[in-house]
């Protein structure tokens, strides 16, 4: 499995080779496409791994940055096209979010898991106790962060709640083999991804 996350400010990568597993962080800042493939290729070639090797792909699909969500997809698909037997597991960003609060938190009622969307907008979504969406990603005005029961979570590197995480690569790729193992993947030519808002331009 070879997973990453284009999605926010810090990009993601997590590869299993045959239980070996190789993680990196990048301080990306919305420059994936300037240091993702570079640092992927750096890890396959100081591990002796080849692509082919890695089995299936995972993406972080959104939402979250427009520019990086695109930079991801055209990354796997890129992948896909040279190697069109290997499948594609989607994971949400805010699905993710809420793996992370699970594995840190140990909440013990249902909670929120938000991301800066922009002028004054957050996507959100909700999740019960155990980490399972309550309701679908939406957006929401700034006057609404606070309203509703449960806690609420934001990422580290946004910081407009007082509740944060910093989701790892591990929990990246654990999710990535979860799902690939519970059948959740698809084929690259199916692969879209969330963006819930129009980008700025567009607007």
């Amino acid at each position: 499995m070879l997973a990453i996350s284009t999605a926010t400010k810090k990009a993601l990568i997590a590869i299993d080779v045959d239980g070996k597993k190789f993680y990196s962080e990048l301080e990306a800042n919305c420059h994936q496409s300037e240091k993702m493939m570079v640092e992927i290729h750096k890890i396959l070639t100081n591990n002796s791994i080849t692509l082919d090797q890695v089995g299936n792909f995972a993406l972080v699909i959104g939402p979250g940055s427009f520019t990086g969500l695109r930079i991801g997809a055209a990354l796997i698909k890129g992948f896909c096209a040279g190697l069109p037997d290997k499948k594609v597991v989607p994971i949400p960003t805010l699905e993710l979010m809420a793996k992370q609060v699970i594995k840190d938190v140990k909440p013990k009622a249902s909670f929120s898991c938000f991301l800066n969307a922009q002028s004054g907008l957050y996507y959100t979504a909700d999740f019960n106790s155990k980490g399972k969406k309550i309701n679908e990603e939406h957006l929401i005005e700034n006057s609404d962060i606070l309203k509703g029961k449960g806690a609420k979570f934001c990422l580290v590197e946004e910081s407009f709640l007082s509740l944060g995480v910093d989701i790892s690569c591990e929990t990246l790729l654990e999710t990535a083999l979860d799902y690939e193992k519970n059948g959740q993947f698809i084929s690259a030519k199916d692969l879209s991804v969330k963006y819930i808002r129009r980008s700025s331009a567009e607007e």
